[in-house]
């Protein structure tokens, strides 16, 4: 059930009413047939959405909305033949333009038997529809809504407050998990024992699973730390794989089950944890992992999920039942989600009755969270409240025990069209991540979004996706800084597919799909499909499949004889297949509207593809064996989304400006490789797309002029300009002046419009930016910029002031030669007089930078320290900073000390920076690697984990207050100054050379001091949990001989030799105990 009546009859009136005045009606003599269909429809209209919420309890009336959706299946089929007939035409026979309308009226066909069996067809319609109207089993048990005002919940400019915040609330879960800590961390003669976590779906076993697996004991006591998602449908090689992978091993090619099974044991070398989450049957224990666990060299711990307690029973794992959230914490767990900090009042008055509702959710968090997002858009008042309370949804007898009305509650608080938006991510694998535009091109292509007004469907689209997130019912991926990834917890993925099972389904790993022949399958989506996708026969008799996704099939060939039975399709997604060619036949699927064929091999598309008049969505990126386009392609014009990125495209055909829909044009190559005949697109094409929200152009320095080409371009949100110098083409030389003065033209005539949220510039080799970048009103031209990704602009020697930026989010700077100096030129002229430098940067980047040596932030150096310096002045939001392969950077600027939010900071092959101090503010991690000339690393009393190597210069390392993890990798007995990377001066060479002589067979003193070698040592830390060393083999067997005093404080210590596979484990205790494996190798 993606369709959801009262939502598609809604559409489909809207089309049939233009149809019904239209000339079609009138000479297909059918138009009073057509009326009655309308009349009818209006009648049961109001009674559409009681009945898809009553059809899971009454089977007449589940039986009576199943067959009334089999007929508005096919009346949108009937629309959408005619449209395409229509469009057939001459022009010069067309009353109104049909070709590009979306829903436009019709002139007469020339087809005899076309109007003669669309005729019949619509005569039938209208006598099922008929015979449905006067079916008394299900109507008088419905209750009639108006729809007199229809009213769209989603407001299509609303903004969303996106937060992933922990779930964490209460005792209970604090107290199981230093309890099971306790257990696990515990030495034991057991060498290999399993924990098992219990309990339904939804109750927070994964929750309870992670906070143990992040706990710091844990990371202390396990070195090798794997969480793998076994899930229902797990391959047993994948998830062998994947075990080994995060172990930090290495499968190499092996590729079956007994060639992976013993890299497993080996790899588990080190003390070991490893979480294996959502497990269905025993047998993955039994049958897959028991063997190679127990035979590894070293113990381990095994914590399992599972919602069946004999799961665990017969893996004889210690049973931990997870227990239901009481009340006070569910309250807790709701207030957090529903509730700001300004709403105290409201939460006072509302508790009674909210706590009602927790009670209701039966102690299961994700209930509660799911209930949460239903609250949070309601008023806050009793009234509102009490209707969540007391509605029917809580007690649906017919949904599966797993599944608790609340779940369901929030499901039916949806608008019908957000319903079939949600139902349809259950046709994603299980734990997949989705990203949001794919979502917004499927919705769309299943006619899924609702127009209003002029607001572009793709927005309406994105407006849904942000409330099925906001409504706890997707979760965004925190991976992805721009928030356009989620996933679908698998219980409300379970409701979904649940909820669809009539017309739906998704073919796991190595299934069979099952269909019953009572019913008519509309999506499938299949994985793990073999050479050859073959669609079950009963699927291809039907004739009515809607949708055809095919996901994790690299070997699939052959699709050409499965394509031909499946005329109806509206979505067909091949990506990452082998598929080589499509046939000629693909024309023939006039229905279609989604076509994805990203990463696939196929080598041509046949011209036939320009029938495809309904088509919205062409995905053809990464395509490696693809180099033209047929000239067909620009008669797509209700196209609306082209994917083109990472396809070596030697040019576009031109009249790609006809296709006057697109809104998402990715990978717009200009001009041609200079054949004999002039083919490809100029810039001047894209003056006619005035709805594009994404551009990539490629190969921009082959434009001839750029002046207007954005002119119209005003709704634009992401811009990606690309080039390629003429050094990276054929050995040819380096530009000329002349290339250079043109692409610096062009570029200064693409000024894009101020709403633009996300821009890149690749491979720019113009001799400065351009000037609506280097404008000193930046931030007033682009007042909505969040993403800038300036990457091998190596010909600019200046810097955008991008610290007026209001908005910027994330900037990531690579490979800019020309620059040697960063400075007050961020903030632009007027750097004196900025209040707040880069007010919302919370990520920064700056890779690969050759010749930069000076970093100044621009603040304080000319204005009062009390004017300017404060903490909320400077970067008040970053928390990420990257410095990679910089090598000639001599400081870090003074100012970051005042970063008041820096978490984590990253520095790669800064071969000349000598000093990390002064940063107060940094929490989390200080990453440092390839550094030969740092010499102190001071004054960082709020970091917790430190990572040195390869920094042969280091001497002092003080002030670490908080510091509880440290890793160390000493210089290696075999490596040289040869393999330092380039770019230190010579006299850093020699200083380094002496140093990995002198600090082969010892311990750095600034390391003897940390650790407080010497009594009363000031610099050593007290909070110090884990050291881990990396040394040369004559290091590794001095500490064989015995482990030095000064580390012996420590709780945990773990030695690796560099030149070997040894390791030893010295763990404080009580009681202390040592581990090796040196002996068992000799």
């Amino acid at each position: 059930m993606a369709m959801i009546l009262d939502a598609f009859v809604q559409r489909y009136m809207t089309q049939l009413a233009d149809f019904v005045e239209g000339e079609v009606s009138i000479m297909l003599k059918v138009k009073d047939d057509l009326q009655k269909l309308q009349r009818r429809l209006e009648r049961i209209r109001g009674f559409l959405e009681n009945a898809e919420r009553k059809r899971h309890e009454d089977s007449n009336i589940s039986n009576w909305v199943r067959e009334l959706k089999d007929i508005m299946y096919d009346a949108d089929d009937i629309i959408d033949l005619c449209i395409i007939e229509g469009s057939k035409l001459p022009e010069s026979h067309q009353s109104v333009s049909v070709v590009c309308h979306p829903f436009p009226l019709f002139s007469c066909f020339s087809c005899i038997k076309f109007r003669h069996e669309i005729g019949n067809r619509i005569r039938d319609l209208n006598n099922r529809l008929k015979e449905i109207v006067e079916d008394r089993s299900a109507l008088p048990k419905l209750e009639y809504t108006s729809h007199d005002v229809q009213v769209s919940r989603v407001n299509p400019r609303q903004t969303f407050p996106i937060e992933v915040n922990s779930d964490i609330v209460g005792t209970q879960i604090e107290d199981a998990t230093q309890g099971l800590v306790d257990s696990l961390v515990k030495e034991d003669k057991q060498k290999c024992w399993i924990l098992g976590i219990v309990g339904m779906g939804g109750i927070g076993k994964t929750t309870l699973a992670s906070k143990i697996y992040n706990d710091e004991r844990i990371k202390e006591n396990f070195p090798v730390r794997v969480w793998v998602c076994v899930s229902k449908d797990f391959s047993e090689t994948e998830l062998l794989q994947e075990i080994i992978r995060s172990a930090g091993g290495n499968y190499m090619q092996a590729k079956t089950k007994a060639e992976l099974i013993p890299h497993l044991s080996s790899v588990l070398s080190k003390r070991f944890i490893i979480v294996l989450d959502d497990i269905w049957e025993a047998k993955v224990w039994e049958d897959l992992l028991r063997y190679p666990l127990e035979s590894a060299m070293t113990s381990g711990r095994i914590v399992i999920t599972t919602r069946d307690i004999n799961v665990a029973a017969n893996m004889r794992a210690l049973v931990y039942n997870v227990d239901k959230m009481d009340s006070d914490d569910g309250w807790a767990l709701l207030c957090k989600k529903v509730f700001g900090d300004d709403e105290k009042e409201e939460m006072f008055n509302l508790k009674e009755i909210g706590v009602k509702i927790v009670e209701k959710c039966d102690g299961l968090p994700l209930a509660i969270k799911t209930i949460a997002g239903v609250l949070r858009l309601k008023k806050r008042s009793s009234i509102e409240w009490n209707k969540v309370l007391i509605s029917d949804a809580w007690s649906m007898s017919q949904l599966q025990t797993e599944l608790p009305g609340a779940l369901f509650l929030s499901y039916e608080d949806l608008s019908s069209d957000l319903k079939q938006c949600f139902l349809y991510c259950s046709l994603y694998p299980e734990n997949s991540s989705m990203h949001r535009d794919d979502l917004v091109r499927y919705w769309l292509a299943e006619g899924f979004v609702k127009s209003l007004g002029d607001v572009l469907l793709e927005d309406l689209a994105e407006d849904y996706f942000k409330e099925l997130i906001c409504r706890n019912l997707l979760r965004p991926d925190s991976d992805y800084v721009d928030e356009s990834w989620c996933r679908m917890h698998q219980l409300l993925r379970s409701l979904a597919l649940f909820l669809i099972g009539d017309e739906s389904a998704f073919v796991g790993h190595e299934k069979i799909c099952n269909t019953n022949p009572l019913i008519k399958l509309r999506r499938l989506s299949i994985s793990s499909v073999g050479e050859k996708l073959e669609i079950p026969d009963a699927v291809k008799k039907q004739r009515c499949l809607r949708t055809l996704i095919v996901w994790n099939s690299p070997k699939t060939k052959i699709v050409e004889h499965e394509l031909e039975r499946l005329g109806q399709l509206r979505v067909l997604d091949l990506q990452d297949t082998e598929l080589e060619s499509l046939p000629d036949s693909m024309g023939n699927l006039l229905h279609l509207r989604f076509l994805d064929l990203d990463r696939t091999n196929v080598k041509n598309l046949p011209e036939s593809i320009g029938r495809l008049q309904n088509l919205q969505t062409l995905n053809l990126s990464g395509c490696k064996s693809l180099h033209t386009l047929p000239k067909a392609i620009t008669s797509l014009c209700n196209l609306r989304c082209l994917c083109l990125e990472q396809t070596p495209l030697s040019h576009l055909p031109k009249g790609v400006g006809k296709l006057r829909n697109l809104v998402y044009l990715e990978g717009f190559v200009v001009g041609d490789d200079g054949g004999e005949e002039d083919q490809g697109c100029d810039l001047e094409e894209l003056q006619s797309l005035s709805q594009l929200r994404v551009l990539q152009i490629e190969r921009l320095e082959r434009s001839r002029e750029g002046a207007s080409a954005l002119a119209n371009s005003c709704f634009l949100k992401r811009l990606f300009l690309c080039w390629l110098p003429p050094e990276a083409e054929n050995n040819q030389p380096r530009c000329g002046e002349d290339a250079i003065q043109k692409v610096n033209k062009i570029c200064n005539d693409l000024s894009p419009p101020s709403n633009l949220e996300d821009l890149g510039f690749s491979n720019f080799f113009g001799s400065g930016f351009p000037g609506w970048l280097m404008s000193s009103s930046l931030g007033a031209s682009f007042p909505h910029l969040a993403f800038l990704k300036l990457e091998n602009c190596r010909s600019c020697p200046q810097l955008p002031p991008l610290g007026l930026l209001p908005q910027l989010k994330y900037l990531r700077i690579a490979g800019a030669d020309a620059i040697s100096r960063i400075g007050p030129e961020l903030l632009g002229r007027r750097a004196s007089v900025v209040r707040t430098a880069f007010p919302r940067l919370e990520y920064l980047l700056l890779q690969h930078m050759r010749n930069w040596k000076e970093w100044s932030l621009g603040m304080g150096e000319e204005v009062g320290d009390d004017e300017i310096r404060g903490a909320s002045k400077l970067l008040p939001r970053l928390k990420h900073l990257v410095l990679e392969n910089c090598p000639e950077l001599i400081a870090l600027p003074e100012g970051l000390g005042h970063a008041t939010n820096l978490q984590e900071l990253y520095i790669v092959g800064a071969h000349n920076l000598r000093e990390i101090k002064n940063l107060p503010s940094l929490t989390d991690t200080l990453y440092i690697k390839e550094n030969p000339r740092l010499e102190r690393v001071s004054n960082l009393p709020m970091l917790k984990f430190l990572s040195i190597q390869n920094c042969s210069m280091l001497e002092q390392v003080e002030n670490l207050d908080k510091l509880q993890y440290l890793v160390f990798k000493h210089p290696s007995a075999v490596q040289r100054t040869s393999e330092i990377p380039i770019g230190p001066s010579p006299e850093c060479l020699q200083d380094v050379s002496n140093n990995f002589d002198q600090q082969m067979e010892h311990l750095p003193r600034w390391l003897l001091e940390l650790l407080g070698q010497h009594q009363n040592a000031p610099t050593a830390v007290q909070n110090l949990r884990k050291f881990e060393l990396t040394c040369s083999s004559p290091l590794f067997k001095s500490f064989l001989k015995g482990i030095p005093n000064f580390i012996q404080w420590i709780p945990e210590v773990w030695i690796e030799d560099r030149d070997s596979s040894s390791w030893m484990r010295y763990a404080k205790g009580p009681p202390p105990t040592f581990q090796t494996n040196e002996q068992t190798e000799s």
